[in-house]
């Protein structure tokens, strides 16, 4: 899997309306959209924006369209805890850890990784420094890109006011607005 581009999405189970109140989602604790049906989906408002962007030759557009997208989703979270730890290990994280590297030397660099083919076994996999430079400069983000994107109530232009709304219609404790005197 040496190209896997791919995005992490959080899909609230709710919103706010046109009059500014906060909205449930009328499926508690089920998805929003079949997964299989989700997949094909996505492939086609993806392949119609990046046809606005770029020409795609039709050869490349039918091989697109040939293979199976995936569309991974799992259960909602069951607290904003949890959901800020699954993002923790994602957006504040390096492509791989100190922790994990097991040997450096002239030649090669030994890490651990979890083999999921092999039930999650731990296994350590030397390579040679050049591969591991291929490999971990791979995860370095191209001019233009971002790590995180936020919509919705969650984009900074709305926080100020949706990200309020939710707050006050969850019942969650509401911000204080703290002024820092450095003198």
């Amino acid at each position: 899997m040496w190209l896997h581009p791919h995005v992490h999405c959080i899909v609230p189970n709710g919103g706010i309306t046109k009059d500014k109140k906060w909205e449930m989602g009328k499926n508690k604790d089920k998805y929003l959209y079949p997964k299989r049906a989700l997949s094909m989906v996505f492939r086609e408002n993806f392949m119609e924006l990046l046809r606005k962007k770029i020409r795609i030759p039709q050869k490349i557009a039918k091989q697109a369209f040939a293979k199976k997208w995936v569309v991974y989703t799992k259960r909602p979270f069951s607290s904003p805890k949890t959901v800020v730890e699954y993002l923790g290990r994602y957006t504040h994280t390096i492509a791989i850890s100190n922790h994990r590297l097991t040997d450096v030397n002239d030649k090669t660099v030994s890490f651990e990784y979890k083999d999921y083919k092999d039930w999650g076994k731990k296994k350590r996999q030397p390579i040679t420094g050049l591969e591991f430079l291929r490999r971990f400069s791979s995860h370095i983000l191209r001019s233009g890109f971002v790590r995180i994107k936020h919509y919705g109530f969650l984009a900074s232009r709305n926080k100020p006011t949706d990200l309020y709304i939710a707050k006050k219609e969850l019942k969650e404790e509401a911000w204080e607005n703290i002024k820092y005197s450095w003198s």
